[in-house]
């Protein structure tokens, strides 16, 4: 099958190149034509072993990278215009529709501290200072360096009369930028505050790191957008191994799970990594393990690239994995006293219908009307009415049989069998 799709592209390209020649050429030379055509199949078929051949880990990686490139600069257009939606609508003091465009903003592109500061100041005109003194703080992970959040979290927080908080965000500002008029006016105003209430020093509060995050912090990196949609194909949870080595053909339609967990890494050409192959610490080795044991695609910047950052995840994981074992036995310990519990209790009484057939009731005899049918069956039904008992037995004596005359006994019709030949 194959060579036949090869030979009809050669067939087609030699149909395309014949067309084009004129009469003078085929009765010059009149082997051109056939010249012309193995040339043409030659093209073909190397065109061919061109698109076979793999493609080598740069060439991935420079295809994933622009891939990438261009799906963030379409959701960053795309956040920019949620931005310029909430700065239209907040300069026409529409501030509750305003910070929603906002956190669509942050949805799709989180490390920009504007999106923060902006989305801090909107809830300062909504009075709701806690929430824009969390959003300030949040731009400030980001961005540890950034002045103007600073600010803001110490107005947000004088707001909420934090003296102390408002006082360190005000004069860490003014220690980086000393030309910051509204940082040195609400620190004054902080200090008339403080000497007219006077300063708290009890000691939770002194204990409190208010400057967090501080000045010489590293900002915090967010994690990077994927270029498919398999980082978000979970499937059933359980990683596909096929995905993580050779490749799953059957991508989105999969029932395994194509995204990271808890146990992976991702790196720069979609692989899952295994984390504890990255520990030296995997049993099950590279030809059993469903996740890749492959390093050269991993991003550099990584705590797999620093001794102590590696020994402090194996650390964790140590912690971590003793939890989970602790916890197992416990349940395990749990359930063992539960079924030893359950195996103490008494056996349920035959008329319960457990472990055997239910008891079936005493037959009440009709010559004794008096007698109670509910002693028979556990006491649950209730005792008939004598005059009840009597009518049905009248009912019964005064119908006749429909086969024999009034007053006669019916006859009991008996058969004769025969066992063996009759003998002649």
């Amino acid at each position: 099958m194959q060579n036949e799709i090869i030979n009809e592209g050669a067939a087609a390209l030699s149909i395309n190149r014949l067309s084009s020649l004129t009469s003078t050429q085929r009765h010059q030379n009149p082997n051109y034509v056939t010249i012309q055509a193995a040339e043409s199949s030659t093209e073909f078929l190397n065109e061919v072993v061109e698109e076979k051949k793999p493609k080598t880990k740069e060439e991935l990686l420079a295809e994933r990278a622009l891939k990438r490139a261009d799906k963030k600069l379409a959701i960053r257009e795309k956040a920019e215009g949620f931005k310029r939606a909430g700065d239209v609508l907040c300069s026409s003091k529409n501030y509750k529709a305003a910070y929603p465009q906002y956190l669509e903003a942050i949805q799709l592109l989180g490390n920009v501290p504007d999106y923060y500061i902006s989305l801090a100041a909107v809830y300062r005109k909504l009075t709701w200072y806690e929430e824009a003194a969390h959003a300030a703080t949040r731009a400030l992970t980001v961005d540890p360096h950034n002045l103007e959040a600073r600010y803001v979290r110490g107005v947000s927080r004088l707001e909420q009369r934090l003296l102390k908080p408002a006082k360190t965000d005000f004069e860490i500002v003014l220690e980086h930028d000393s030309s910051h008029l509204l940082a040195r006016t609400a620190l004054g105003e902080v200090n008339q505050f403080v000497n007219q209430e006077g300063a708290d020093t009890a000691e939770e509060v002194q204990m409190i790191d208010f400057g967090f995050p501080h000045w010489d912090y590293e900002a915090l990196e967010v994690a990077s957008v994927s270029d498919s949609s398999d980082c978000q194909h979970v499937g059933n949870g359980v990683p596909c191994r096929f995905y993580n080595h050779e490749g799953c053909s059957r991508g989105s339609e999969c029932a395994y799970s194509h995204a990271p967990d808890e146990k992976s890494v991702r790196d720069d050409l979609g692989k899952n990594v295994c984390i504890y192959h990255l520990l030296d610490s995997c049993k099950f080795g590279r030809s059993k393990c469903v996740y890749s044991h492959n390093k050269d695609a991993l991003p550099k910047r990584g705590w797999w690239n620093s001794p102590e950052k590696t020994a402090k995840v194996k650390a964790v994981l140590d912690v971590a994995e003793t939890n989970a074992r602790v916890a197992r036995q416990h349940e395990a310990l749990k359930w063992k006293a539960q079924v030893k519990e359950m195996r103490t209790w008494p056996k349920p009484p035959k008329s319960a219908g457990v472990n055997g057939k239910a008891m079936s009731p005493k037959k009440v005899s009709k010559d004794d009307p008096t007698q109670e049918v509910g002693a028979t069956n556990g006491g649950l039904d209730e005792k008939p009415k004598e005059a009840t008992i009597v009518e049905a037995e009248d009912e019964t004596k005064a119908k006749p049989s429909p086969k024999t005359s009034e007053g006669a006994a019916p006859k009991k019709k008996t058969t004769r069998r025969y066992f063996g030949k009759k003998s002649t």
